[in-house]
């Protein structure tokens, strides 16, 4: 992603978009990781951010009609006027994937949500890995040991088919990370590990502590070469950002168990416990524990 220094009213700000960028964004010409890269930023730059909010609600009714070249937009900041009335748009954009993507529906009626909702529904009585993800709240059962390595589990009916929901509403309206969030979820009730890994990958950069925990439970999924220790130190950024991000703290006691750290594990599990004393989630993280100590 290019970052540039930009200036508004005087000040000059380092670190932010470039407008070229941004321009890039607004007409589709941005590749997927780039696409992702100015999603991301956008939510954790407050500058960034107000700036496009500002821009949109100034513009008001007039959106549709700014991108007109012979429209001046009424708000001038550090982009040029060309580019303003793309900005807009992508602040548009960026606005409904960061608040309404999960309730869009598709022509047939399904939102992201309602996909998700019905593909858990869907998932049976167990899980297929050890690691949670954000948008799989439900408790289930680790999936028992296969009687035979050579066998596989196949989805039933309604969980391919839900699984087909979430990918339709997680692409149609290019819902950036939330439907990244989402397809991971899916590759997750479907035991792909790989497919969670590679679509999570490109949000490694993240400051989303959310984001950060799931990029590691797919890594923990997955469990290549070097991964519970890429996951390990992912977690570490996560905890730190939000203390308060439980699946953050069970996932972490999970990653230093794999990367031989059982002091941090020890801590990771026992201060899941403090913020979720009770749920069946708390009574794997007590048992992790339990096993731990002795």
């Amino acid at each position: 992603m290019v970052l540039t220094s930009l200036q508004e009213n005087g000040v000059t700000r380092s670190g932010c978009l470039d407008a070229e960028l941004l321009a890039s964004y607004v007409d589709g010409r941005t590749t997927p990781e780039q696409r992702v890269e100015v999603e991301a930023h956008l939510a954790r730059c407050e500058d960034c951010y107000f700036a496009f909010s500002e821009t949109v609600r100034e513009q008001g009714a007039e959106a549709t009609a700014v991108t007109k070249k012979s429209e001046t937009p009424r708000r001038r900041g550090w982009w040029s006027t060309p580019v303003a009335a793309g900005l807009a748009a992508a602040a548009a954009v960026v606005v409904a994937v960061s608040v309404g993507s999960l309730n869009r529906t598709t022509p047939d009626g399904v939102s992201l949500q309602t996909a998700l909702a019905e593909l858990d529904a869907a998932s049976g009585p167990y899980r297929k890995f050890e690691s949670r993800l954000t948008l799989s709240t439900t408790h289930r059962e680790l999936k028992p040991a296969l009687r035979s390595s050579g066998a596989t589990a196949e989805a039933s009916d309604a969980l391919r088919e839900a699984a087909l929901r979430v990918e339709k509403a997680a692409t149609v309206f290019a819902a950036g990370v939330e439907g990244q969030r989402a397809l991971a979820t899916k590759y997750f009730a479907l035991g792909q590990a790989q497919r969670a890994a590679d679509v999570l990958a490109p949000l490694a950069q993240s400051n989303d502590a959310g984001v950060l925990s799931d990029v590691a439970a797919a890594y923990l999924a997955r469990r290549a070469d070097g991964d519970p220790e890429q996951a390990f130190n992912l977690l570490e950024r996560a905890v730190a950002l939000d203390p308060k991000r439980q699946e953050a703290w069970f996932n972490l006691g999970l990653a230093a168990e794999a990367a031989r750290r059982p002091t941090r594990a020890r801590e990771a599990w026992s201060r899941y416990l403090v913020l979720d004393p009770s749920s069946q989630w708390a009574d794997e993280a007590r048992w992790h524990l339990e096993k731990l100590k002795q």
